[in-house]
């Protein structure tokens, strides 16, 4: 029996075996929401993380983990400018 809803949840998708990120992944979807002030954005990040990886799996671009990877770390990179942006926006003058 699956120890946690995630866990079942790539049981009944049949997922098999995919090395997934969890924790990472769960970080990048908190501070997307906390990045837009849209809480839907966390799911809609998560999504959109597997979608590309699913996507470059199944051309042939890249295998699950590395596919996986890249995506996460495109999403990192996309969301520490809108973070480094944000900041800048809202620092006091001087």
């Amino acid at each position: 029996m699956p120890e946690t809803l995630t866990a079942e949840l790539m049981a009944a998708l049949e997922l098999g075996d995919a090395a997934v990120d969890i924790p990472r992944l769960a970080r990048i979807a908190r501070i997307a929401a906390a990045t837009s002030g849209n809480d839907d954005d966390a799911a809609a990040t998560a999504f959109i993380a597997g979608y590309a990886a699913g996507l470059a799996e199944g051309t042939g671009q890249a295998g699950f983990d590395r596919a996986h990877r890249a995506s996460l770390f495109g999403i990192e990179r996309l969301l520490g400018r809108a973070v480094a942006e944000d900041a800048e926006r809202n620092r006091p003058a001087r």
